[in-house]
């Protein structure tokens, strides 16, 4: 026997609610539906016996007039004339047979004297007048509900009569009845039809969300352990349009993990380099001091090597240092333009020394809040990593842009690329491809952007190099 599970109950409830919704919904409509179709049925039978009034000719109820010696079949005779002269009227009339009937009562005769739309004689002197003339004794157009009506044999009825005068006085009246019992029949069968057709709807739409949902748990199943195999940027999901969802849970799960690493290496950071850089300048005078002594003048090459290692390791310290979440920051309202140009000697020193030319390409751009000094170190990492990109000779531009949300500087060289397999380890503090490099440049780059609120987008092509773009938010 097959286990009652998560699942059964979830789908149990779920059937559960829809289809008690689905009957209030249906039992609403119906109600609705005989509300307007009595509405409707109301005025077709008033426009029914305005017809019959004005169709009817002058003196054609007195051509049967009844006396109180006459016996029942010469009454008889005298209702059939009077329905010789009327019932041609009620052929111009076309309705559903089934469920209306129409005609003229006389008061005089005490008898109804045609029917329509189909001749029935045995309605014209067969029945109990008595309950007739508790219909037809008004004096003005009246719509009775009746129960068990004559007319319909016993069933529920709603009847418009009006009355029909000659020289003033009410001779008769014009009649059009419904059968109430009948439309409620097609109303039901027609309700019925709907919430048989959406029960079969909600069965399909069960067995479909069942089948999805043990797809999507399977998915997540197997997301989970490439999320711990950390293989999860080319996921894809049985279920096409959850491939993107998951991608982009990927994705923020990756930054959020590189964040925490560059946290904790800058907190780290922070934590030492006190405790380092005091010996190390220590040291470092020591070696100075010593070095410049006369009987060490043939060791003064190897001192200095040991000067510059000492300074090396100083500057990875303050590269550490960059990383520190409480690193303090200056923002205020800069245009980017301005820090490019202050630095652009800077810039283009270090690309002639390396073959590289620099271009500027910088738009009318507004103001973003940024700190200045951070923004500098930002350009200088990215510019410098895009020289160390060119083989030989090459070119580095950068650009700047906007449009109404955001500000975006680019800087794009003409390297040799990055590989694909490595684009999502960029920004990995101490994950480097460069011989002498501490791998922490781009890890600052990340941090920068990252403390600025702002995107860092990567686009890069093998042989032909990569662009970085950064999308700043525009000052509201």
């Amino acid at each position: 026997m097959k286990k009652f599970t998560f699942t059964t109950k979830l789908n149990f409830k779920i059937v559960s609610i829809v289809l008690l919704s689905m009957m209030m919904v249906t039992a609403y409509t119906h109600w609705l539906s005989l509300q307007e179709e009595n509405d409707k049925n109301s005025k077709l039978l008033i426009a029914i016996t305005d017809f019959l009034v004005k169709k009817i000719p002058d003196g054609s109820f007195s051509r049967g007039m009844i006396t109180h010696d006459m016996t029942k079949e010469e009454i008889h005779e005298q209702i059939l004339l009077t329905n010789q002269e009327l019932q041609p009227l009620l052929n111009n009339l076309f309705v559903p047979p089934n469920i209306i009937k129409f005609g003229f009562y006389s008061r005089q005769q005490e008898s109804i004297v045609a029917i329509g739309p189909q001749y029935d004689a045995s309605l014209l002197s067969n029945i109990n007048t008595k309950r007739l003339q508790e219909i037809y004794s008004t004096d003005s157009d009246q719509l009775i509900e009746k129960k068990s009506f004559l007319l319909w044999h016993g069933a529920n009825s709603m009847i418009h009569v009006q009355p029909i005068k000659e020289n003033g006085v009410i001779i008769g009246h014009a009649f059009a009845s419904i059968n109430q019992d009948a439309v409620s029949a097609i109303i039901w069968k027609r309700t019925i039809n709907t919430l048989l057709g959406a029960f079969l709807m909600l069965l399909i739409c069960v067995v479909i969300f069942r089948e999805l949902f043990v797809k999507l748990k399977t998915d997540l199943e197997a997301f989970a352990e490439a999320i711990l195999d950390g293989n999860t940027s080319h996921f894809h999901s049985e279920i096409a349009e959850f491939t993107p969802i998951l991608n982009y849970i990927s994705e923020q799960t990756e930054k959020m993990t590189r964040l925490d690493r560059l946290n904790i290496i800058g907190e780290m950071a922070a934590g030492i380099a006190h405790e380092i850089r005091n010996p190390m300048t220590t040291v470092r005078g020591l070696l100075q001091f010593i070095g410049n002594k006369h009987e060490f003048v043939n060791q003064k090459e190897n001192f200095e090597l040991m000067i510059n290692e000492i300074d090396r390791a100083n500057s990875i310290i303050t590269e550490f240092l960059s990383l520190a979440k409480n690193r303090a920051m200056e923002f205020s309202e800069n245009n980017l333009n301005n820090i490019i140009h202050d630095i652009y000697p800077l810039l283009q020193a270090d690309a002639l020394r390396n073959n590289c030319d620099i271009h500027l390409a910088l738009d009318n751009i507004p103001n973003v809040s940024v700190d200045p000094n951070s923004i500098r170190q930002l350009i200088l990492n990215l510019v410098r990593n895009g020289i160390d990109a060119i083989q030989e000779s090459g070119l580095i531009e950068i650009h700047t842009k906007t449009d109404s949300r955001k500000v975006y500087l680019s800087i794009k060289d003409s390297g040799i690329g990055i590989p694909p397999e490595i684009k999502d380890q960029l920004g990995t503090p101490f994950f480097t491809t460069k011989e002498k490099g501490t791998g922490l440049g781009l890890a600052i780059c990340f941090r920068i952007v990252q403390r600025h609120s702002a995107i860092l987008m990567i686009d890069s092509e093998l042989g032909k190099g990569s662009i970085f773009t950064i999308a700043f938010n525009i000052i509201e």
